[in-house]
């Protein structure tokens, strides 16, 4: 297991839930409504694989673990024809449904409350699926402590796993699966392997690398910044 991925995420939830209350916030120059217990959309992640995302090359999109709905409302914004968001929390899922309100695309967006896909139909095809996964390994006794917690651990890659294994019955043919990731902060050796058991070959869509100030207890760091990857990756059926 990759623990410093899971320190930083301990650390970054507990800096979470210490942080004023909000009901807005500003993300790809667009303001969105915020719920309590929802992550907020203006994550570093959240900005960059959204804004990498190939909307234009595909009619029908999924997002797996909506949050806020910021990816899910852009796809639509960007001229998908159907669009489904998908998240365990309700909150997310109620939080999802405010801003497709807001953004004006409510009636192309199915949002539905799912664990992984598990409420979808198997007549339901997408060409572009994606999920800003919780990178952040934990271990097989993790406890989630809340509906927050889905949303940055996967307690022995248990849903990376299924994510892989499910996918197939949900894809369109030559469709396209994406994945938001960190190699910092996740175990990609580990991921690769889920992806290739399933039958899927991996490649970099796009990363970028920033120098964060993460200061854990116990984690040594450089002058106080860490050099963190954000990486999409995509995945094609071998």
């Amino acid at each position: 297991m990759r623990k410093f991925g899971y320190q930083v995420g301990r650390w970054d939830l507990a800096r979470y839930r210490e942080r004023s209350p909000q009901d807005t916030f500003t993300a790809l120059d667009r303001e969105w409504s915020l719920l309590p217990d929802v992550w907020p959309g203006n994550a570093i992640a959240t900005r960059l694989f959204t804004s990498w995302l190939p909307y234009k090359e595909a009619d029908t999109f999924l997002e797996v673990g909506c949050g806020t709905g910021v990816t899910a409302v852009t796809a639509a914004l960007q001229g998908c024809s159907r669009v489904c968001a998908l998240d365990i929390s309700p909150a997310a899922v109620e939080n999802s449904r405010l801003n497709a309100v807001r953004h004006g695309v409510s009636e192309r967006i199915t949002i539905l409350r799912s664990d992984l896909f598990s409420e979808l139909g198997s007549s339901n095809g997408f060409d572009l699926i994606y999920w800003n996964s919780p990178f952040a390994e934990a271990p097989t006794d993790h406890l989630y402590e809340s509906q927050l917690d889905y949303a940055v651990f996967d307690a022995d890659y248990a849903m990376h796993q299924r994510y892989f294994a499910e996918a197939h019955r949900y894809m369109t043919d030559g469709a396209r699966l994406f994945l938001g990731f960190s190699d910092t902060l996740g175990n990609s050796a580990r991921l690769m392997d889920l992806a290739t058991t399933a039958g899927f070959t991996g490649s970099v869509y796009q990363r970028e690398v920033f120098s964060l100030p993460i200061s854990v207890p116990g984690v040594e760091t450089s002058g106080g910044d860490t050099d963190v990857d954000y990486t999409l990756y995509e995945f094609r059926e071998a």
